[in-house]
């Protein structure tokens, strides 16, 4: 097999394609992911897992969306959250209060935005884009250890993409997305293969 031949789909190496292992989901919030650039063919990367897994899932490539139109308009039609970290972001488990509380709530009204990169890469996003700024926040509550064994993080609390995706939605729409972390494995465990033994001791 020649391994500089891409699949067409997840744009991998048709060695490191995990498509096999793809399976659609359907999730009422929206997921819209803001991918840096980067990011796009980062072999370690997991947005695109979840672009292909969830039905109802976006992912735009850049910096600066402000002049994007598919991003604006995105923004006009759907109540956003940004998943991101500060000290006024709610929780899932609030959002799931709300529903419970308003019976005029539903999902389907909103959508998640999601910053894929780094945190430095991540922050500058966020600091390029001031709409995200005026976004109500949205955390998650980090109960397990990340498995993204092929990354290395500063934080503790470092979760991939998908993880915290995943977590979230699990949380708001209950244990449909398991397959995400099948795939998500599957992804690590080749790419922890792949390399040579005295880089895989470092993970």
């Amino acid at each position: 097999m020649n391994k500089r031949a891409r699949c067409p789909r997840c744009e991998r190496a048709l060695v490191a394609c995990f498509c096999h292992c793809i399976t659609p989901l359907n999730n009422a919030l929206s997921v819209v992911i803001l991918q840096h650039p980067s990011e796009v063919k980062h072999a370690k990367g997991t947005a695109k897992i979840v672009e292909l897994s969830l039905t109802n899932c976006q992912l735009l490539v850049g910096e600066d969306f402000s002049n994007d139109d598919a991003f604006n308009q995105m923004i006009k039609c759907k109540k956003s959250l940004l998943l991101y970290p500060n000290d006024d972001a709610i929780t899932p488990a609030d959002l799931v209060k709300q529903a419970q509380q308003d019976s005029s709530f539903s999902l389907s009204d909103y959508q998640l935005i999601v910053i894929d990169g780094s945190w430095k890469k991540a922050y500058k996003i966020f600091c390029l884009n001031p709409v995200l700024a005026m976004l109500p926040c949205i955390g998650i509550d980090v109960v397990n250890e990340s498995n993204y064994r092929i990354r290395k993080s500063s934080r503790a609390d470092s979760l991939s993409t998908l993880e915290a995706i995943h977590s979230l939605l699990t949380t708001l729409e209950g244990n449909k997305f398991e397959s995400l972390l099948t795939t998500f494995e599957t992804m690590v465990d080749f790419q922890l293969k792949s390399m040579p033994k005295d880089v895989q001791a470092r993970y």
